[in-house]
Order: C-alpha cells, then sequence, then structure tokens
C-alpha cells in the first residue's frame, strides 16, 4: 500500500507536463515521462495498491476546475487507485500527531509553512499512517518532514529510477533454430574451396570479376 499527494496525482495523469525541478540540480528532472512510466509498470507487477487521500483529491480536483468530472472517470477507472478518507481513526492520528511537535515546543512540527498547510499535510501523512502505507510519493518537503517523524517512507519525483536499458532480440527462438538449419544445409552443399569476399574496386567493377576475367585472358594466351 502506498499513498501519493495532489501533485503525485498530476503526475501521474499528465506524465509528459512541465517536469518539476530537480533540488540537486534545479533543473528539470531529466526523463520523467519514462520514470513515471517505469514507476506504474513496477506498481502493476507488484499489484500494488495506491491510496489517494481525500484532502489531495479535493485540493487536485480544484485545480482541474471544469474537467475535474473527467479527471474522477479516469481516477475511478484505474483499478489499483483506492480513495481513503479523512475518518475518525486519522483524525486521532492527527491530533496525536500534533500533540507530540507541541511538547517540544512547535505546534507546527518546527516547519514554517502556513498552519492552514501544516493541518492538509499532516492529514495526508495521518491517513498514509492508519491505512498501513509502507511509502508516501509527495515533492512536498513538509509532507516529507512529517512522514520521516512516523517512519513513513517518501519519494519524490527526482528520486524515481529511470527504467533499464531496453535490449531488443534480433532473431527469436524460432527465427534462430532456421537460421542453423539453413547454416548446416549449406555447410553441406559448399564447395571445398571458398571464394575470397568479393571487394569493390575504384572504378566500381568488382575485383573478384576483374580478377576471373584475367584468368580468362591467360588461358586464351596459353591456348
Amino acid at each position: 500500500m502506498v499513498v501519493i499527494d495532489n501533485d503525485f496525482l498530476s503526475l501521474l495523469l499528465h506524465p509528459k507536463s512541465r517536469a518539476p525541478k530537480d533540488p540537486a540540480t534545479g533543473k528539470p528532472i531529466e526523463r520523467l515521462p519514462d520514470r513515471v512510466e517505469k514507476l506504474l509498470e513496477d506498481w502493476e507487477g507488484d499489484q500494488e495498491k495506491v491510496i489517494i487521500p481525500t484532502p489531495a483529491l479535493s485540493e487536485f480536483l480544484i485545480l482541474a476546475g471544469d474537467e475535474a468530472s473527467n479527471y474522477l472517470d479516469e481516477i475511478s477507472a484505474r483499478r489499483m487507485i483506492l480513495v481513503k478518507p479523512f475518518d475518525e481513526m486519522a483524525a486521532v492520528e492527527l491530533a496525536a500527531i500534533e500533540l507530540d511537535d507541541r511538547k517540544t515546543g512547535s505546534k507546527r512540527g518546527n516547519v514554517t509553512a502556513p498552519w492552514t498547510k501544516v493541518r492538509f499535510d499532516r492529514q495526508i501523512v495521518a491517513i498514509a499512517k492508519v491505512n498501513g502505507a509502507k511509502r508516501i510519493y509527495s515533492n512536498d518537503g513538509e509532507v516529507r518532514k512529517f512522514a520521516g517523524k512516523l517512519g513513513i517512507e517518501t519519494v519524490s519525483a527526482w528520486e524515481l529510477p529511470l527504467p533499464a536499458a531496453k535490449q531488443t532480440k534480433m532473431f527469436d527462438e524460432d527465427q534462430t533454430d532456421e537460421t542453423e538449419k539453413r547454416a548446416e544445409g549449406n555447410e553441406r552443399e559448399a564447395p571445398p574451396a571458398h571464394p575470397a569476399p568479393v571487394q569493390r574496386t575504384d572504378s566500381g567493377r568488382a575485383q573478384g570479376e576483374a580478377a576471373g576475367e584475367a584468368n580468362e585472358e591467360s588461358k586464351g594466351e596459353k591456348a
């Protein structure tokens, strides 16, 4: 079970949109569509369930505007995606998170974000916690910090691995077998001596052809 926030939901639905910047380079993330494609393939291969917390879904739909209903249909059509609410258990978890931070003297948990954003981010993390999520996909620094306090792994877009280089086979097994059979047949039918490879001369004629003509002329002189 993994969780994605509204930014990652947008990346999944629009992998070819403008890529966020990699903090390490200050430049847009390289080959982001390839990274997102690999992530989806890994999830499908692992039969992973992907949670969208309702606060994140709400934020995404607000940004979607008039297209919100279309996006809801697309999200609903993806069997791996589960929408999970900020329910009673999540509310209890959020309260515990804030009380722990208050004990350290900072109800915001030592982040500088506005209070409304702190509550929003904590709701995402609380939903992940009560649903047993092992990982949260988010580019948000506050989400990453709150998740880390609860021992939940976080992954950002710039940390997504690139797919391995694809290796294509020149022949499939059937073609290989057929090629080997033809090679064996050619060996049986081939003459003892093999002609040298034909190389082109400067004039465009084959050297093998030129040599053949020379031999014919030599035979004619001897006759």
